[in-house]
């Protein structure tokens, strides 16, 4: 076969592209792994309070380090993805009372940042699972001036009976899940029994009028999403509190974020719940989860390792630490094994045996806990 000849200047080009290959500059390098911006300081922590100046000032040194980015305005919407038109969530921790719930001076920084970004304060929504957790949080009813609004699943929003999880574990439905058919239980009984549900009474937990003979067919193999994640919120930043929780062990970005957009979660817990695994992770593992949380800003200003995620002073370490990624498992693989050093240094059986829902959610591509594959950005 005869070789196509090429135009004089095209067969030039080919014979100088060797050398053009040669002295070209080098594409840009990757960056080394999932990067974790972490601020440190301790000194923000007094007496179990924070000061607020100063963990404003400590969220925005992150975003705009982990974005690369010279203002807050490109960070949201160059860096993270989050336009004015989004309605933005903003997922918090609520079960710790006001001591050891998602920090309101860290929430209102994140707010106050996502309205220099043009999102109007009446599309940031802060949410938990419970009205109750909220209230007693000190998040219900909305602080006044807070730049956001707060809503409940149970039982504001509630959760979207198109959209479930399912795992052949059955669950015990209670007042608050969707699927359960019952008389709603005095204020504040059916929440906590959702929160607490083994230490309370059959009234407490299902209502006036449901004998425990009548709850035999009160079941069910499904956890639906809520609403304010499949329907009414854009984007989801994740704000849990660095905690431990007999549950599942860690109560970090991967564990928070799950059980708390779901229903029908206590059947995942403890030893018989496997501590999670694999729910956490196939509950996660979502394409519309995926796309809508965007970032996850641990906070980690006091940090607790027994008796979460109920406030317990005598385990808490003043910390004064935020970390954020779009990395929930490096989050959690980072905090989790410093947490348990202080367990294990109080002579506290250590909750290894309990997290392996991590290693699950790198199985899915939820993130990374190799310190090979982690870039750590620290900040004075």
């Amino acid at each position: 076969m005869k070789r196509k000849a090429y135009p004089k200047p095209m067969g030039q080009l080919f014979r100088l592209l060797p050398l053009l290959l040669l002295f070209a500059a080098p594409p840009e390098a990757p960056a080394a792994g999932s990067p974790v911006v972490i601020v440190e300081r301790p000194g923000v922590v007094h007496n179990f309070t924070v000061d607020a100046a100063s963990v404003r000032t400590m969220f925005r040194d992150a975003l705009l380090e982990y974005t690369k980015q010279t203002s807050v305005k490109s960070a949201w919407t160059k860096g993270i993805g989050i336009t004015p038109r989004d309605v933005v969530g903003i997922k918090i921790s609520a079960s710790g009372g006001p001591v050891m719930s998602s920090r309101k001076s860290l929430v209102a920084a994140i707010a106050e940042s996502l309205a220099e970004a043009g999102v109007p304060a009446y599309q940031i929504v802060v949410w938990d699972k419970l009205e109750d957790d909220l209230r007693e949080a000190e998040y219900f009813p909305r602080p006044e001036g807070a730049p956001y609004h707060v809503r409940s699943v149970i039982p504001e929003t509630g959760f979207d009976e198109h959209v479930f999880y399912v795992n052949e574990v059955l669950g015990r439905l209670i007042w608050g899940d969707l699927a359960f058919q019952g008389i709603k239980p005095g204020r504040g009984q059916g929440q906590r029994a959702q929160k607490r549900g083994e230490k309370q009474s059959v009234a407490q937990m299902y209502g006036q009028g449901v004998s425990a003979g009548s709850l035999e067919n009160q079941v069910s193999n499904k956890s639906y999403y809520a609403r304010l994640l499949t329907q009414i919120c854009t984007k989801i930043i994740n704000v849990p509190v660095c905690t431990d929780n007999s549950g599942v062990g860690f109560n970090g970005s991967l564990a928070s974020l799950a059980f708390g957009m779901v229903d029908n979660t206590r059947r995942f817990e403890g030893e018989g719940g496997n501590w999670g695994d694999p729910a956490i992770a196939e509950i996660l593992d979502r394409p519309f989860v995926r796309s809508k949380v965007v970032l996850h800003v641990m906070d980690a200003l006091i940090a607790q390792y027994a008796g979460g995620p109920d406030f317990s002073p005598e385990y808490t370490y003043p910390l004064g630490a935020i970390y954020l990624s779009r990395d929930p498992v490096a989050i959690d693989s980072l905090l989790a094994s410093r947490v348990d050093r202080w367990r294990i240094g109080a002579h506290i059986p250590s909750f290894q045996p309990m997290i392996h829902y991590i290693e699950t959610a790198v199985e899915y591509g939820l993130g990374t806990a190799d310190p090979k594959n982690l870039l750590l950005i620290p900040l004075p």
